[in-house]
């Protein structure tokens, strides 16, 4: 007899509904100071970077550029961000902090760091280290799938 595939089982759907929740809870965190997830998330990597286009940013946060491109424009008409052109190709728009956007983007971050340790409470070192191992290979399995 066949057995039917069960969906509460499979690890990726799993591991997607819990990003959706986190996501969610996250963004609750964030409404009360008027900025998305999404948007202190590309805040965050330009910050962290001193030099990152548009592109490479897409990619950090796995979504194709246009999309970018959208967002980042909202947040430079909000002061957050300046794009410009680099010298060699005035296309590549490189990203940085306004002063507004950098007091933001530190203002948030013990927000998202206490929501890190509260979905993190009661888990052991170990058992985390574990857990970003198999979701590593994990994503390795399906990339590989995909070539």
């Amino acid at each position: 007899m066949y057995h039917l595939f069960n969906l509460d089982d499979c690890l990726a759907f799993v591991t997607n509904r819990s990003a959706k929740i986190f996501a969610e809870t996250l963004e609750k965190e964030f409404r009360p100071y008027h900025m998305t997830r999404s948007q202190w998330i590309a805040m965050y990597y330009i910050y962290k970077n001193e030099s990152i286009t548009q592109r490479e940013l897409a990619d950090k946060l796995s979504i194709k550029e246009p999309s970018v491109v959208r967002m980042l424009q909202k947040m430079e008409l909000e002061g957050h961000l300046r794009r410009e052109g680099i010298q060699s190709d005035k296309r590549i728009k490189q990203l940085e902090l306004t002063d507004k956007g950098v007091k933001i983007c530190l203002s948030l971050m013990p927000i998202a760091e206490k929501f890190k340790n509260e979905t993190i409470a009661g888990i052991s070192e170990q058992d985390l280290r574990i857990f970003k191992n198999v979701l590593n290979t994990m994503v390795e399995n399906a990339s590989a799938e995909k070539s």
